[in-house]
């Protein structure tokens, strides 16, 4: 699919620099909304990788919704971080499990929501690495060790924990 792509960089008060960025499909077919004005921080990421990433927006949006109120995400009480941590990777196990789960006949299914999982944790992985990278371009004054102290401060240090 063909795509016409506009973009800019506009100073925002209270906000700073933002990156527009106007994508409109090129189609013959009647599309229902083929234009999408999309805003963000990344000034530096490439129009593709913003379009990319928002096309996960729905995704997001509906794991969200199925975690709040079929698993229990909304009604979490926990009391220390360790706990917040082990319930958070408990209930996208079992979101996972269900959205993967095995439909009597619909093994296909199965492997096309596999490869939709792994393209997304592809995505996940390359938007993370991307987020350090410019983390520690903006971190001049700091060394090695510094900031590899603070990366390492990032974790949940537990024994026994998952």
């Amino acid at each position: 699919m063909k795509r016409k792509i506009w973009t800019k960089t506009v100073p925002i008060s209270k906000l700073g620099e933002v990156r527009l960025v106007i994508t409109e499909k090129v189609t013959d077919e009647d599309d229902e909304n083929p234009v999408k004005y999309l805003a963000t921080n990344k000034i530096d990421a490439p129009s593709a990788h913003i379009i990319r990433s928002y096309s996960y927006r729905w995704r997001v949006e509906t794991f969200f919704e199925d975690s709040k109120e079929d698993l229990g995400l909304g009604d979490c009480e926990v009391r220390d971080s360790d706990g917040a941590s082990r319930h958070w990777h408990l209930q996208m196990l079992a979101y996972s499990l269900l959205r993967l789960g095995p439909e009597p006949s619909a093994s296909e299914r199965l492997v096309s929501k596999a490869s939709s999982l792994r393209s997304q944790l592809e995505h996940g992985l390359k938007e993370t690495i991307y987020n350090m990278f410019s983390w520690v371009r903006d971190q001049p004054d700091r060394d090695l060790d510094g900031l590899m102290e603070d990366i390492d401060h990032l974790f949940l240090h537990s024994e026994g924990s998952l």
